[in-house]
């Protein structure tokens, strides 16, 4: 276990769980957080991004960024594919040549490779949606659309650009900006760095 995570002791511990009793994260914050766990398993060489798909309150898809199934990973030559000077052709946007398939589209492939029915569904993303992605969630019935990060497109005014083409399909769904407190970032933080499931009270 890493040496800058906070190790707590076994009381400390039952102290934790017992005050899960007055307090617990929101649901947009819990799924927030799984779409944060997700994003631990992104190959992408750029920038790690994870999605979870809720349906009633239910987790019914997820998805990381990174290659295609069976493919070679971008994190395994340490590079990223598309800005490589002998990847990209000319007359082509480089970021058109990219080998990764994003979290929200791999969360709807998997939906769609199980047969899972995600109309109406409500996305949690650790990134604001490509303008590509946002259309497939649109075309596939999600309805809320939650992202913790906006994509930062180095202050040249991308962003702004971005929140005006999600207000274009408003009357189909609504996009919003999350954040997680930061007692529920600790909470979680002190879950996943010690053993979870410990008892909250000694005798029982």
């Amino acid at each position: 276990m890493p040496d800058d995570l906070p190790i707590i002791q076994e009381q400390d511990m039952m102290d934790l769980g017992a005050s899960l009793s007055d307090y617990r994260p929101s649901w947009d914050e819990y799924f927030l957080l799984l779409a944060k766990l997700a994003a631990t398993r992104s190959t992408c060489f750029s920038r790690p991004v994870g999605a979870v798909i809720v349906l009633d309150k239910r987790v019914v898809a997820t998805g990381y960024n990174g290659a295609v199934p069976g493919a070679w990973h971008c994190t395994d030559k340490k590079q990223c594919y598309w800005r490589q000077p002998e990847n990209q052709v000319p007359g082509i946007e480089p970021r058109e040549l990219s080998r990764a398939v994003h979290a929200e589209m791999n969360a709807v492939a998997h939906a769609a490779r199980k047969g899972i029915r995600i109309e109406g569904a409500s996305i949690y993303c650790t990134l604001s949606p490509c303008m590509n992605c946002f259309k497939v969630l649109l075309s596939a019935g999600i309805k809320k659309v939650f992202f913790e990060h906006i994509y930062d497109f180095n202050n040249q005014g991308g962003d702004q650009f971005l929140w005006d083409f999600y207000r274009q399909y408003e009357d189909l769904a609504t996009v919003k900006q999350l954040s997680i407190s930061p007692k529920t970032l600790e909470t979680a933080l002190k879950f996943i760095a010690n053993t979870t499931s410990q008892r909250r009270h000694e005798d029982y």
